[in-house]
């Protein structure tokens, strides 16, 4: 994982999965900031522990954005039943 960050913003460039190992590593690393932006452009996969993740910064007013998310970020979010109370022209970046 290669990142950026200031006092308000942390930019993250995945070099894998967008899993609970990157979740973790991210969270320590966002702390108090008020953006987050992951760059997905190498991943393959991202599972619910992602997605839910994500979902409790917004919902805590953080702004996410998502660079080149894979196909399945899309399917989890519907599975998840949260593809509608996403605003992904906002969020997802192509």
């Amino acid at each position: 994982m290669h990142y950026t960050k200031d006092r308000q913003s942390l930019q993250v460039r995945l070099q894998g999965d967008f899993n609970l190992n990157a979740v973790r590593q991210i969270r320590e690393l966002f702390d108090d900031r008020e953006e987050l932006t992951v760059d997905l452009s190498h991943s393959r996969f991202v599972n619910s522990e992602a997605i839910l993740y994500l979902q409790s910064l917004m919902q805590s007013g953080k702004t996410i954005r998502l660079k080149e998310p894979p196909k399945i970020f899309f399917e989890v979010l519907h599975i998840l039943g949260l593809h509608e109370s996403w605003d992904l022209k906002k969020i997802v970046e192509s």
